[in-house]
């Protein structure tokens, strides 16, 4: 879960001076405070869904990159050698996108099962615009789910 203790205790120290130390996680000004946990529940679900999105997006689109790659190797009759080589690229980056559905089902149903029932509300009114920003990723990541074979 997300702390604004263990944030501040997280900056990369840097040895010289090319390289300034920067806070991981940047303070919002309601940090001072004690926040609810489910809040926090929340910012944590709605990162890695964020992060899950990111990363399925960003293998749909090397794989694509591969396959075309291939598909040009093909066509300009390159070694055999080259083609195998291009072939487990292909694969590898196929292989990637299960586990990343996987994942993305997961933390789904974790926070479907989080916002169940009647606390519902009582979430809404914690914080507002992040239990909106949660509902709306929850549909995004639902139609990539639903989109997939």
């Amino acid at each position: 879960m997300y702390s604004p203790h263990i944030a501040l205790l997280s900056a990369v120290q840097a040895n010289d001076s090319r390289h300034p130390a920067k806070l991981r996680f940047q303070r919002r000004p309601s940090d001072t405070t004690l926040t609810d946990p489910r809040v926090e529940q929340m910012i944590v679900y709605r990162a890695v869904l964020e992060h899950l999105q990111q990363q399925k997006a960003h293998f749909d689109h090397e794989r694509e990159l591969e396959l075309q790659r291939l598909e040009r190797f093909r066509c300009e009759g390159v070694t055999e050698r080259r083609l195998h080589v291009q072939e487990q690229v292909v694969k590898k980056a196929q292989v990637m996108v299960p586990d990343i559905v996987f994942k993305m089902r997961n933390e789904v149903d974790k926070l479907n099962r989080f916002f169940d029932g009647d606390k519902e509300q009582e979430m809404r009114q914690l914080d507002t615009a992040l239990y909106d920003h949660c509902r709306k990723l929850l549909k995004n990541c639902q139609l990539i789910l639903d989109n997939i074979h």
